[in-house]
């Protein structure tokens, strides 16, 4: 043991600094991964590292929670003041404008000349109700732009923007700005290559027009909004609804007047969404016809309560809208005893679904059924009787259990229902289903994954 040691003395740099000698981009690389405070102390080591963090595109984040306010802003301001540029990503959660204003006044025009390509830049509230502030003009001159995020601002009308604000803008996010309906379309007007928009309304602007010739996914979290349009846009191929994470959801009439490339919508709500294609309102004795369909969409999810009977009407009508959807999701919804409107009764509706006139996607292209949160209730399985006995091409079934308890009995209650229908086009249906505990998640929100290579991002 002793020779090993000997053989292999113990190397001593007497404190030589090899860290240093490394190649500048690979020092650059690590500055980036630092959290800024950190990555801003390596100046500090020696002139070398100075320039290597000056000359390092650099990721500033201030929304470290164990962080006071004005700890936040003098992060912030000795960014701005002190690093060049450029900024691959910006996010400001942790400080209110106003503090910036008194420790760096000139902070919103020296972001603008930071050559950003990501911004996230949320108005922190003392109050939930307080007045929201005016957004800084000199945000919307950030040219460089790929993506941007603004949440909690006011942002009126004679906001200067000029035609081609943002070149390279790819992605927008707009949450809870007190803005017009007017500027939205400005701003969708400035962003030529824009790819996806997300928008978290609470009552302003109550009617909102989308229009614009690149967009690919919309992603909507709405409240008290009267009316949504989705006008002139024909490349938009995802419609995402989620609830909103402030404020409640309340019903929109939501249109669908131009989307030629529509392939993905949902999670649509009857008791949420009065659903307008062109000029006709959806109702629960809509019939298809050319004015009624839009007939490019493929993916189609839907959350119903089978327990009210208006519900499962309309439920019948959405898939008449979109008749060569392949793939359905539904979540069965329980009763939220807060909603006074549309309250379930103790019928079975067996026979709706017996003399429903026929449901094209049903019963020629839904080839993969999910349904989630199904609690094994009598019209949850008058549901799956129907399409059990009509759905000619379907090849996959996933039921979603809430209970991983009661996940096993329930699948034995839908193989018991198969095995009594003894139907020829319902065996390889139950060769294929199975039916798991809850893992489905939305992905809508998160985004883990990209949009452009997920078929269905409801299965996320």
């Amino acid at each position: 043991m002793g020779d090993g040691a000997a053989s292999h003395p113990t190397r001593c740099y007497n404190g030589e600094d090899r860290i240093s000698a490394l190649p500048n981009d690979l020092l650059g690389d690590i500055i980036t991964r630092l959290p800024f405070t950190d990555a801003a102390r390596t100046a500090a080591f020696a002139s070398h590292w100075r320039q290597i963090w000056r000359s390092t595109p650099l990721v500033l984040r201030d929304a470290d929670a164990h962080l006071s306010e004005a700890t936040h802003v003098a992060t912030v301001a000795g960014a701005l003041a002190n690093h060049p540029g450029p900024f691959r990503t910006v996010s400001l959660f942790g400080c209110r404008a106003a503090s910036l204003d008194l420790e760096l006044p000139e902070w919103p025009r020296l972001l603008a000349t930071k050559h950003i390509e990501n911004l996230s830049f949320q108005n922190k509230q003392t109050q939930p109700q307080t007045t929201l502030s005016p957004l800084p003009a000199d945000i919307l001159c950030c040219g460089s732009l790929q993506s941007l995020s603004l949440a909690f601002w006011k942002i009126p009308d004679d906001l200067p923007l000029a035609a081609n604000a943002f070149p390279n803008l790819r992605k927008l996010v707009l949450v809870r700005n007190d803005m017009s309906d007017q500027y939205i379309h400005r701003l969708l007007d400035a962003c030529p290559i824009l790819e996806y928009l997300g928008l978290v309304l609470n009552g302003k602007p109550e009617r909102v027009h989308v229009c614009s010739q690149s967009l690919w996914c919309l992603l909507l979290g709405l409240s008290k909004v009267e009316e949504f349009t989705v006008m002139d846009t024909p490349l938009l191929e995802r419609i995402i609804f989620f609830k909103p994470p402030y404020g409640g959801t309340d019903c929109v009439r939501f249109r669908i007047a131009s989307a030629p490339k529509l392939r993905v919508i949902g999670y649509l709500e009857p008791r949420v969404h009065k659903l307008q294609i062109g000029d006709n309102i959806i109702k629960p004795d809509t019939m298809a016809s050319p004015g009624t369909v839009v007939p490019g969409v493929e993916v189609l999810a839907v959350k119903v309560n089978f327990g009210v009977f208006w519900e499962v009407k309309m439920l019948a009508s959405f898939l008449r809208c979109f008749p060569n959807v392949g793939t359905l999701h539904i979540e069965s919804v329980q009763h939220d005893p807060s909603v006074a409107a549309h309250e379930p009764t103790e019928e079975h509706h067996g026979r709706f679904w017996q003399e429903a006139s026929p449901v094209e996607s049903l019963r020629l292209h839904v080839r993969s059924l999910f349904i989630h949160k199904f609690q094994g209730d009598q019209n949850e399985f008058e549901f799956l009787k129907h399409v059990a006995l009509n759905a000619r091409e379907l090849r996959a079934l996933l039921v979603v259990s809430p209970d991983k308890k009661n996940a096993l009995a329930l699948a034995d209650e839908v193989n018991e229902m198969a095995n009594k229908l003894d139907h020829p086009l319902f065996q390889p249906w139950t060769a294929r289903g199975w039916l798991e505990s809850p893992r489905v998640r939305n992905v809508l929100i998160s985004a883990k994954v990209s949009f452009h290579i997920v078929h269905d991002p409801f299965r996320w």
